[in-house]
């Protein structure tokens, strides 16, 4: 059963933020699985179901790639800190090619949350595609964007500094044209929601709203 996630999570992952070694992480590793890693897996748990409502074909292993792993990849980045302060949950179908696909998420920090759903890094081709498709449908994407509008989702992303946007659309599929890779996303603070049972009820149903635009992106 999900009982909500830790109230202790939030400040952990300040501790981490201030600690980021891995002195520090091996004499609090209990802790990260108590406060973090087993939390977020009953909450992948319990969302599953309504999940593969949306898609059947979503990958729902909690000890797999449904949840993030504590350890950043540090081979690229200039910040060799080893560990992630940020965590997240994920609904994304399996195998290569998901940075393009739309997937669901939920990530938590140590002073707010966040969840929505989108594409993590769709290449400009794919984008390119994607709005070919949204200029030859506009007022039936428009109709898969309303419910997730409604959910309370804002449509954010990294604006073009000249966006070609197609005259005539309606207003929201605007936002598609203006921004090089666009998301659906819920910025919140931390909330009694995040530390209650009722958050899977919540997310689900925020997540149901958001399916009709999920099926577009996926089409």
């Amino acid at each position: 059963m999900f009982a909500g996630l830790p109230a202790g999570l939030p400040a952990f992952l300040a501790e981490l933020a201030a600690n980021n070694e891995r002195e520090w992480f091996a004499a609090h590793k209990a802790e990260y699985q108590a406060l973090v890693q087993h939390p977020l897996r009953q909450l992948v748990a319990a969302l599953s179901p309504a999940m593969l409502t949306i898609d059947p074909a979503f990958d729902t292993n909690p000890a797999g790639a449904a949840v993030s792993r504590i350890h950043r990849d540090v081979r690229f980045s200039r910040d060799k800190s080893p560990y992630r302060v940020n965590q997240w949950i994920c609904f994304k179908r399996p195998g290569e090619g998901w940075q393009g696909r739309p997937a669901y998420f939920l990530e938590i920090g140590p002073a707010g949350w966040r969840h929505g759903m989108g594409t993590y890094a769709a290449p400009p081709s794919a984008m390119k595609e994607l709005r070919a498709r949204i200029a030859a449908l506009p007022e039936r994407f428009a109709a898969a964007v309303r419910p997730a509008m409604a959910a309370g989702f804002a449509v954010e992303g990294d604006a073009y500094a000249r966006p070609g946007v197609p005259a005539g659309l309606p207003s929201e599929v605007e936002p598609w044209f203006r921004l090089k890779n666009a998301y659906l996303v819920d910025t919140r603070p931390l909330e009694p929601l995040l530390f209650s049972p009722a958050l899977v009820d919540d997310l689900a149903a925020r997540w149901r709203a958001a399916a009709p635009l999920y099926r577009f992106l996926s089409s």
